[in-house]
């Protein structure tokens, strides 16, 4: 029988101990074991429920345009809890020149697709309008080199589209320097765009016609872009590990070293204990995972240590919705890092999805720090949460007291996809191939949102079965 450890609990460790599941269920004689150093699993994905209210620690939602974290769900038995956006309220805003406007209709991932509201949109000036017209005549780029977000937005639809939109927009997802975040590994959609139709905006035309074409599906309603869970996204890891019964599931169990082992390996826990395994993933955040393999893989550890992480921070306050000063008439807005304020963005948590508050309540949910603001993200709770009600109460006119107010850091936790990300992880992949039976899986490679793990850490897993295959039929 083969045993695999997965260090890391994660969703991307979750989703790869599920897979391995779903291999024993069929017949495979596979033994694994998580080990989790906190008290829970789920990583960045933790719900908290209380009093009526639903509160996410970290990630409120997921793309539906990647399937692979609905196509879990659904594994799960939880399609019939997956939870669209409001379709109702589903306005976005940009904070600027001190009050805030409203997106234009028909932004396809802050490409226009629609020219009256585009045209008449307050939000950018005349000359900023003509530049980002422009995309539909400028030549495409040559070769296949990377580049930077903000090189390539300047490059395609200029300056302002990149400190009003793309900057507050997109780079807030991976809370990243845009002058250095990789467009090929963040957002590559993009510049496969850009290849096959030369513009963006014919792009995406082209791909809304294209959608206008397909047939609907009448025993199907179409998934909003953004998804949850109607208890929030921890029951997501609730039920990986209540649908997994033969797989073991270890919290508060830190790993102290991992080292070869004969023809295997061999894990050592902070108490003494060892597990011997014939595969190891590693899905912990690439500095741990490089403190692991220094001592026999020193080559891979200095390619994962250069792999930054900045720390972020966020505010969920809830307030009576009684003689509240805001219609929250929508999903909420961002900042520009130009306005000078102290958030990224804000969420209008009770606007945006059904059911986060009790009757008679709003939230609200902002978010702070990232690679330019990282130190407003390290203050204790107390001091991002005075500074978060003085900019809810300068930018939204909110001067109600809260009555919940929860501040959650995520210090050195979002790892920041630099130009040449991918060249540098091609490169770890090369390495570490000397190491069969060693795995890595994580946000800190292929991709960071829910889904984007979720496929990595199946893929990963499904890498060990074939590895067993291939041991066996040379065993044979």
């Amino acid at each position: 029988m083969r045993k695999i450890v997965i260090i890391g609990g994660g969703i991307a460790g979750l989703a790869a101990a599920y897979r391995l599941q779903e291999e024993i269920g069929n017949g495979a004689s596979l033994q694994c074991v998580v080990l989790e150093a906190m008290d829970q699993f789920g990583g960045k994905i933790a719900t908290e429920r209380f009093d009526g209210f639903i509160v996410e620690r970290g990630p409120d939602s997921f793309i539906s345009q990647k399937p692979a974290a609905i196509e879990l769900c659904k594994k799960l038995g939880l399609g019939d809890r997956l939870v669209g956006t409001n379709r109702e309220q589903t306005k976005t805003y940009v904070y600027t020149g001190k009050k805030l406007v409203t997106m234009p209709d028909g932004l396809s991932l802050m490409i226009p697709t629609k020219f009256l509201p585009f045209a008449f949109s307050p939000l950018f000036s005349w000359p900023g309008k003509a530049r980002m017209a422009l995309d539909l005549i400028i030549p495409k780029k040559r070769g296949n080199g990377d580049e930077s977000l903000a090189s390539f937005i300047r490059r395609r639809m200029g300056e302002e589209a990149l400190r009003k939109m793309a900057e507050p927009m997109l780079a807030g997802i991976y809370a990243s320097d845009p002058e250095t975040m990789s467009i090929n590994s963040t957002f590559p959609m993009f510049v496969q765009t850009e290849k096959k139709y030369r513009s963006l905006i014919l792009g995406m035309l082209a791909r809304k016609r294209q959608m206008l074409t397909q047939k609907p599906d009448k025993n199907h309603q179409p998934f909003s872009l953004f998804m949850t869970l109607k208890n929030g996204l921890g029951e997501m890891v609730d039920a990986v590990i209540e649908k997994s019964p033969d797989v073991c599931f270890r919290a508060n169990t830190k790993v102290r070293e991992v080292t070869k082992h004969e023809s295997a390996w061999r894990v050592v826990l902070e108490d003494g204990e060892t597990i011997d395994a014939d595969a190891v993933i590693f899905a912990t955040p690439a500095k741990l995972s490089a403190d692991f393999l220094q001592p026999f893989a020193p080559k891979v550890a200095e390619l994962l240590s250069q792999i930054k992480y900045v720390s972020t921070a966020t505010a969920t306050l809830a307030y009576r919705k009684e003689g509240f000063a805001h219609p929250l008439n929508g999903f909420g807005f961002v900042v520009p890092r130009t306005e000078g304020r102290k958030i990224l963005a804000c969420t209008w948590t009770s606007s945006k999805f059904p059911h986060r508050t009790p009757e008679g309540y709003v939230m609200l949910r902002c978010f702070v720090g990232g690679a330019l603001n990282e130190d407003l993200a390290e203050q204790d709770e107390e001091a991002i949460a005075t500074m978060v009600k003085k900019e809810l109460a300068d930018l939204m006119g909110i001067h109600q007291e809260p009555e919940i107010c929860k501040v959650f850091h995520n210090k050195k936790a979002n790892v920041q996809y630099r130009v040449g990300h991918a060249g540098l992880i091609d490169s770890v992949q090369k390495e570490l191939n000397a190491f069969p039976g060693l795995f890595l899986t994580g946000s800190a490679y292929t991709g960071i949102g829910i889904p984007d793990c979720i496929q990595n850490g199946t893929r990963t897993a499904e890498s060990a079965i074939k590895l067993f295959a291939e041991e066996s039929q040379i065993e044979d």
